[in-house]
């Protein structure tokens, strides 16, 4: 992308995210990490920062299944958890 001088730092940003995302990843708060940079373009921009049509879709085709995975492993988690107190209040 278009961000002159910025873009070797926005990039080294990026790839530092997972390592810190994982040093700070918890099983009742996960941090989900998306790559938004890869196919998004300055031609993605509307005003040279802000997404245009073709930007806002990108991003949704990324985050999209990103949180959909996200609230189907939150819900996993969660009827888990209620089976575990099911069989908990069963127990002597």
């Amino acid at each position: 992308m278009g961000f002159g001088s910025y873009n070797t730092a926005i990039q080294n940003l990026n790839k530092a995210l997972p390592a810190w995302a994982q040093g700070l990843n918890k099983t009742e708060s996960p941090i989900w990490i998306v790559d938004q940079y890869t196919g998004f373009s300055s031609s993605d921009l509307r005003d040279g920062i802000h997404p245009n049509q073709s930007g806002d879709t990108k991003m949704a085709n990324i985050w999209y299944p990103a949180l959909m995975h996200a609230l189907q492993v939150a819900k996993a988690d969660k009827l888990a958890a209620a089976s575990k107190k099911i069989e908990m209040s069963f127990t002597s």
